[in-house]
């Protein structure tokens, strides 16, 4: 009897060292912190890249993609972290439903805040762009905006 109780102390102690805290991220990971920040930029590159693709001449996907990639490699040399680190971390994360549910969640929540932080597009104190949507959905596509190469059209421009 003396040898199944330490056999089954023995194995108790194996499983609690396997298991480990369910919460952590081990040390040669990015942590879910750095991670999070490090994912809204990423969405804020991709949608940027959207924005900007839609308000001038649509790009092909393929240059579209191009450019995110580069958005990407200064995002990660912004947060000091190498390409490869950055890829075993994700892979780790993916691995891993619930520490990546954690990241996914910190992300969503901070693009919320951001978003918050923006106001109502139709109240008074937002650009005359998002005014406009609330009246004119399609305002886009029928005024010349900022960022247009004609801002006013019809004049000759001198060389």
């Amino acid at each position: 009897m003396n040898n199944r109780f330490k056999a089954l102390v023995t194995g108790f102690v194996l499983l609690m060292a396997a298991c480990g805290d369910p919460g952590n991220v081990p040390k040669e990971y990015i942590q879910k912190d750095k991670m999070s920040r490090i994912l809204v930029d990423m969405t804020l590159a991709d949608a940027y890249s959207n924005e900007v693709s839609a308000l001038t001449t649509p790009l092909p996907d393929s240059v579209r993609q191009e450019k995110i990639k580069v958005y990407y490699k200064q995002i990660l040399d912004l947060h000091k972290v190498s390409v490869k680190d950055f890829m075993a971390s994700y892979n780790w994360y993916e691995s891993h439903p619930d520490r990546m549910k954690d990241v996914f969640e910190k992300v969503q929540a901070d693009i919320a805040a951001r978003k918050n932080k923006l106001g109502n597009p139709a109240e008074e104190n937002a650009p005359v762009r998002f005014r406009l949507k609330s009246f004119f959905p399609n305002a886009e596509k029928a005024f010349l905006l900022p960022a247009s190469d004609t801002v006013r059209p019809f004049i000759k421009r001198q060389p």
